[in-house]
């Protein structure tokens, strides 16, 4: 017994330490199998900590558990930064022995703690959640027979969960916070009863803009058979609460290859009124449950067809209230008499057949009555019958529905009536006859001590004849007063086919004051407005342009007006003060003094065609204004990425599309400018906005240690390929701080960066940008000079290269750089630049060649050196030229340079075959000759004569035959001299002899007569 005790015992601990090190000693082994399989299986990035991967035999025994802490899931492609999944906790239990002996495999149980669920569908209806990867085809002819596994689970659980569902392709919108959900179901047979539990204490859903829920508290017991093979889904017993209000719902859903098929009815399960008043807005608060109220409540309908994107259900539902009423337990007076019939009706799918029938809504607060009724057929083409009055002391409704932290005064009436159809596109208007007024109102937010006060307002609404063109709208002795500043106005607005108006407002309005009663969110804004405006037309001379026929007229003046939206606007806007005239043509601003951000601005000018440009879509808005400014900083609108220190910032941009209904010019006279890295100083010229385009027109500015000219475009007609074209004329300006600052001369002058000097250049540029706003120097050409006049080349990789190559000495030294033009032009991504002479050490170097947009460099170098320079060797070839004589002369060292800036490649060319060296000579030689051949005043001969002679000289080998040959060419030239000075004289003494004998015979002739 002793020894069976034993044998157990040790079992037992071999078990237990078994269950405690297999999870340690396999960790590695368990992520790995994880990772390959999230690989085969998910288009998604999986994240998680394998320290924070827990698998127990332990905790949940037989059970095996697996958890996860802090998991995450992230989608691809469209769906790159957003997040599907984060749980701060997921387990999973396994029953082992089903795992290890059975057929299926047995979940017990999968538990989310804490889980943010977000679930998005695109416009185009794709999903972030179908991040599934499709399994391959397989052959069912060679496909392997496996053993046939279903997989049950017992339980599943939520814990403190948030869910976002957005359906942009609806739209539909739903956010639930505090979700707690359990269910369970034997998911291995193909019918079963999956039974659940919800609770969920906030939701909000949103369908296409209009808000049907908003912080509701929801409660969800249900028990859903599933039909799983005829994915027909039938409610057994089921009860859905939103706040206090309960329905009982049962019926099917089905989903068939096309739409959904549901045939579903509900019904109130509680027929007490308190339970439907849990539902309005503001009451089902603290203190709800100790309300008092008294009422009966009746609530059913149904649905029943088929939904898809081509059909809608039918729909019916009933809503009845009798003799209702309730009180707040400390307010004195109750919200008596309620009484609702409503009706809403469709029979057969079509959402023009829709029927509201509001036959009865009667309720009365402390004395204030409110009836009426309504009907509404159809939606498109709606036939309307309304009937509404109501007459409310305001400072009664504090005693019976009190809106919290609102005290309101005065006397509100409201009498409705209206017979007809609604057709918008038939131009049909129902005969209506309004009357809305109230007399002495008063406004006061209990965050605010400053009441707005004596609001009145008349108005009224008509249409006697069933046409839009017979409406008309009055609202007339409108007036306010907030601390002291008094505002009014009126309007007649008739005719909705052919809009005419008569408009007047005046008074002073306090921005600040005004938020305080009417709260902005996210938003910050004060100022004082003075506003006298008048206006009075008809669209149609407001369309047609006639101007002439529209009276408006007034002035707005602003004083210390601020405005932040830190959402939308954070840099914010400051006016420190404006002045402004209208009148039917045009807008004067007169003055204007302000901060955009932290710039400061000083705009005068007119705007033209505002009119038109309000209310006609696409209609060209003009505009000249002058704009001063001290400093403008155009980086605080740029994106900064990450939160870094304004020193350090970075900055993301995106294209600004320039409209094209925008014709503007702005004469602009801007101190200083930041942009980027960059500080431009002395901003002065013209900037055009037109037809999508910003134009500069003789737009100067100083930086970088010089001056610049601007005159070129902006063009973003075509917002995916914006494109720039500019003429540069820059004078004076640092070549290295040029490299720090342009990409472009990055690109294709990397050598800027060892060039301490200044250049100038008049260069034409034009290309395409980004949609980072940044050049693409792909599809950049231009062309143009640029000026080098004094500069020093600092050691290098190019010169140090060369020297290494030719052991020429001084050639890594410093260069100096004087009086240098370049010819350069920009195409097919390479910077070409036409041969230049430089001086590399002693040598003089002619260079030509491109550099890629790649780096890439393709360079041709000639080195003038004497021949005697480059070594014994060398000296050895050129005496064997030369017969042994005249090594002094120089001859063209031509080098290859390719590969890149930083690592660059040089290859000597063929400089040391006989016949290269022979003709260099013999070309050096005749360059010589052409220079020692003068005349007696030691000036040389620049005579075509003269270089027809040396062409035509052999080789010239030795200082003695150089001699010679000048002997000979001068002797040559001296009689061809002497030649024609002979036939000169010998015309001139035949010239000569003419006039003599002409001057005689006329002598004669004189004589005999």
């Amino acid at each position: 017994m002793k020894k069976i005790i034993i044998i157990i015992a040790s079992v037992f601990v071999l078990f237990m330490g078994a269950a405690v090190a297999i999870p340690i000693i396999f960790k590695d082994d368990i992520k790995a199998a994880i990772d390959a399989e999230i690989a085969k299986s998910v288009n998604a990035d999986v994240y998680f900590d394998p320290e924070k991967l827990g698998l127990s035999l332990l905790s949940n025994f037989p059970n095996i558990t697996v958890s996860m802490e802090e998991l995450g899931i992230i989608g691809r492609d469209e769906f790159a930064e957003d997040v599907l999944l984060a749980v701060e906790k997921f387990e999973l239990e396994v029953n082992l022995y089903h795992l290890l002996f059975g057929d299926n495999i047995r979940i017990s149980g999968i538990t989310l703690t804490r889980p943010h669920i977000f679930i998005k569908v695109l416009e185009n209806g794709k999903a972030n959640y179908d991040i599934a990867v499709e399994s391959e085809t397989v052959d069912q002819d060679t496909a392997v027979t496996s053993t046939t596994m279903a997989i049950s689970i017992d339980h599943w659980e939520i814990i403190e969960g948030k869910l976002r569902y957005d359906d942009q392709s609806i739209p539909y919108v739903m956010n639930l916070e505090g979700l707690n959900h359990i269910g369970s179901g034997d998911f291995t047979l193909d019918v079963l009863d999956m039974d659940t539990r919800t609770t969920i204490e906030k939701v909000d859903v949103m369908f296409d803009g209009v808000e049907y829920l908003s912080n509701k508290k929801l409660d969800l017991d249900m028990i859903l058979n599933m039909d799983l093979p005829a994915m027909k889904f039938t409610f057994k017993d089921n009860t859905l609460k939103v706040n206090d209000f309960a329905v009982n719902f049962d019926g099917s859903f089905s989903m068939p290859d096309e739409g959904y098929e549901m045939d579903i009815g509900f019904t109130s399960s509680d027929n007490k009124f308190k339970s439907l008043l849990s539902l309005v807005p503001g009451v089902f608060k603290e203190g709800f449950e100790d309300s008092k109220t008294q009422g009966n409540l009746a609530f059913s309908g149904k649905v029943k067809g088929v939904y898809s994107e081509q059909q809608m259900p039918a729909f019916h539902l009933n809503l009845k209230v009798d003799e209702a009423m309730f009180r707040y337990p400390d307010l004195p007076k109750a919200v008596k008499d309620i009484n609702v019939d409503l009706v809403l009706d469709n029979k057969d799918g079509n959402i023009d057949h829709t029927l509201i029938d509001i036959k009865k809504f009667d309720m009365d607060f402390g004395g204030n009555p409110v009836t009426a009724v309504a009907k509404i057929e159809g939606l498109s083409r709606a036939a309307i019958q309304a009937d509404i009055h109501a007459k409310l002391d305001l400072a009664a409704l504090n005693t019976t529905f009190p809106v919290e932290g609102l005290d309101m005064k005065g006397i509100y009436n409201l009498d409705l009536v209206a017979d007809g159809v609604y057709d918008s596109l038939q131009g049909k208007f129902p005969s209506i006859t309004a009357d809305m007024s109230l007399k002495e109102g008063y406004f006061k937010y209990a965050d605010y001590p400053i009441p707005l006060e004596k609001v009145n307002f008349v108005s009224t609404v008509k249409n006697e004849g069933g046409s839009m063109a017979g409406t008309l709208i009055q609202v007339k002795q409108l007036g306010m007063l907030l601390d002291g500043e008094e505002f009014t106005g009126d309007l007649t607005l008739k005719d909705l086919e052919n809009y005419q108006w008569d408009a007047h407002i005046n008074g002073n309005l306090n921005l600040e004051k005004l938020t305080r009663i009417f709260p902005l969110d996210s938003m910050q804004l004060s100022g004082l407005i003075a506003a006298n405006i008048a206006s009075k037309g008809k669209m149609s001379d407001l369309e047609a342009g006639r101007y002439d026929k529209i009276a408006t007229s007034g002035t707005v003046d602003v004083r210390d007006f601020s405005f932040v939206s830190e959402v939308d606007f954070p840099q914010g806007i400051k006016i420190d003060q404006a002045k402004t005239e209208f009148d039917a043509e045009k807008i004067k601003l007169s003055s204007f003094k302000g901060k955009l951000g932290k710039s400061d601005l000083q705009l005068t000018g007119n705007i033209s065609n505002y009119l038109n440009y309000l209310f006609k879509e696409g209609a060209l808005i003009k505009g000249e204004m002058t704009f001063n400014s001290n400093k403008f900083d155009i980086n605080e609108w740029m994106v900064t990425e990450g939160e870094v220190s304004e020193d350090t910032a970075t900055y993301e941009t995106e294209v600004v599309a320039i409209p094209k209904n925008i014709d503007f010019q702005l004469s602009a006279n801007i101190k200083e400018v930041d942009y980027d890295n960059m500080k431009l100083k002395n901003v002065k010229g013209n900037v055009l906005i037109r037809e999508g385009m910003v134009i500069l027109d003789k737009v100067n500015f100083n930086t970088l240690g010089g001056a610049f000219a601007v005159n070129g475009t902006y063009d973003t007609r075509d917002t995916d390929r914006p494109a720039f074209d500019f003429d540069l004329d820059v004078a004076n300006v640092s070549i290295q701080q040029s490299y720090m600052t342009f990409n472009t001369v990055k690109a294709f002058a990397p050598i800027a960066q060892f060039v301490n000097g200044n250049f100038s250049t008049n260069f034409a540029l034009n290309g395409e940008l980004g949609q980072d706003m940044m050049p693409k120097l792909g599809t950049i050409t231009g062309s143009g000079l640029v000026n080098i006049v004094e500069a020093v080349l600092e050691k290098n990789n190019i010169t140090n290269g060369i020297a290494g190559l030719t052991n020429l000495d001084k050639v890594n030294n410093v260069v100096a750089i004087k009086d240098l033009l370049l010819k350069t032009e920009i195409k097919d991504g390479k910077l070409n630049v036409k041969p230049f002479n430089i001086k590399l050490g002693n040598f003089n170097t002619l260079v030509s060649g491109s550099t890629g947009l790649d780096g890439s460099l393709d360079y041709e170098l000639e080195m003038d050196i004497p021949a005697g320079s480059y070594g014994a060797k060398f000296n050895a070839l050129v005496s064997s030229v030369t017969g042994g004589g005249n090594t002094s002369q120089n001859i063209k060292l031509p080098i290859t340079l390719t590969q890149n800036f930083t690592d660059p490649k040089f290859v000597l060319g063929n400089a040391f075959s006989k016949d290269n060296l022979k003709e260099q000579i013999t070309e050096t030689a005749k360059e010589k000759l052409l220079q020692q051949i003068t005349d007696n005043k030691g000036k040389v001969i620049k005579d075509p004569a003269v270089s027809k002679l040396v062409d035509s000289s052999s080789v010239v080998d030795t200082k003695a035959q150089l001699k010679a040959r000048e002997d000979s060419v001068k002797k040559a030239l001296a009689e061809q001299a002497k030649a024609k000075q002979d036939s000169l004289k010998k015309m001139a003494d035949q010239t000569k002899k003419k006039a003599e004998d002409k001057i005689k015979n006329l002598l004669k002739f004189n004589k005999k007569n």
